[in-house]
């Protein structure tokens, strides 16, 4: 069903698939594999180029000519937004809850690159600012543009479907390289990515636990909001069938809270860096990353226990965090 969607070609696609065998061998899991959807290609990659192809391509059946999304200052999605747009000659406007920065670093230096606009609100968030964009469409349109709106992190029926079609991507990896994961770990924020991969296996039968964890929400937030995501996904798609979710939140590895750097998430990433050459986010995938680690070494994830690591994306943030090289 997924092709006949609207759809702008923009990733690059299949990602990689393969071995951290360095890692698996330190932390004790025989069989441990990473999906590298950090290199889906323009921008640094990252999971949304994904989305965003089925949202550009709607967006465009629909003949808007800008794309309006809303983020944290460091949105990595605002950034993945403000290429597709580049590229696909479309204006973007990014709304950023936070203060503007004296500094541009990181993904407000890419997003200015790429040509975004950027509205800054600094008694806002990411997830407050959702409930603005109807307002904000309202008078884009009356000064003549014609808007497309993609709240946070392209959490949508279109945005949710392309991971429905990461994981048939990912079931023909699994049978090229006869590797069958007991389970999937990867970071969550809005919730778009585990509730497409969780409807990607419903629709392929496939007995694997999907494991999402939460970079800052509780996890019963988490749960309520996939299941909202999949059941519209379901409504608005009459091909799906309906059926009852297991959905597997681990919100352990929150810490201080959102974007708050920690020993255990520099750990993480000093380990994936040093043993496989992979960067990893202090934000969303070294969270992930940590879970992952402690997860094995407490025996939680058993040596023959074959796993699979969703690496997201996420790398530009690495440049705001200059204590990450301190000692």
């Amino acid at each position: 069903m997924f092709d006949d969607l609207p759809r702008a070609r923009l990733a690059f696609l299949p990602t990689p698939m393969h071995r951290l065998k360095n890692l698996g061998e330190s932390i004790g899991i025989d069989q441990l594999w990473i999906k590298r959807d950090d290199q889906t290609g323009i921008s640094f990659g990252g999971n949304k180029t994904r989305k965003l192809e089925f949202v550009v391509g709607d967006a465009k059946a629909k003949k808007c000519d800008t794309l309006v999304t809303v983020g944290g200052i460091q949105s990595n999605h605002c950034r993945q937004t403000a290429a597709v747009a580049a590229v696909s000659g479309m204006r973007c406007i990014l709304l950023l809850g936070g203060e503007e920065p004296e500094e541009y670093t990181g993904n407000i230096l890419l997003n200015r690159m790429l040509g975004a606009e950027m509205k800054f609100f600094p008694d806002e968030s990411a997830f407050t600012l959702n409930k603005r964009l109807d307002g904000i469409m309202d008078t884009l349109t009356d000064f003549g543009l014609t808007p497309y709106a993609i709240p946070a992190g392209a959490a949508m029926p279109v945005g949710i479907v392309p991971y429905a079609a990461a994981m048939d991507e990912l079931n023909n990896q699994f049978k090229v390289n006869d590797f069958f994961p007991d389970r999937i770990i990867l970071a969550v924020g809005t919730g778009g990515t585990l509730a497409g991969l969780i409807l990607g296996a419903h629709m392929l039968d496939l007995d694997i636990d999907i494991i999402g964890i939460t970079v800052s929400k509780s996890a019963d937030q988490v749960k309520e909001e996939v299941q909202t995501l999949i059941e519209r996904t379901v409504q608005t798609y009459s091909e799906i069938e309906s059926f009852t979710p297991k959905i597997n939140v681990d919100d352990s590895f929150i810490g201080k809270g959102y974007g708050m750097l920690e020993d255990g998430v520099v750990s993480a990433i000093e380990m994936f860096a040093k043993m496989e050459g992979i960067f990893l986010d202090p934000v969303y995938t070294g969270k992930a990353g940590l879970a992952l680690i402690r997860m094995a070494l407490a025996g939680v994830i058993k040596s023959d226990s074959p796993t699979l690591f969703y690496h997201t994306g996420g790398e530009p943030t690495l440049f705001t965090y200059s204590e990450l090289g301190q000692k």
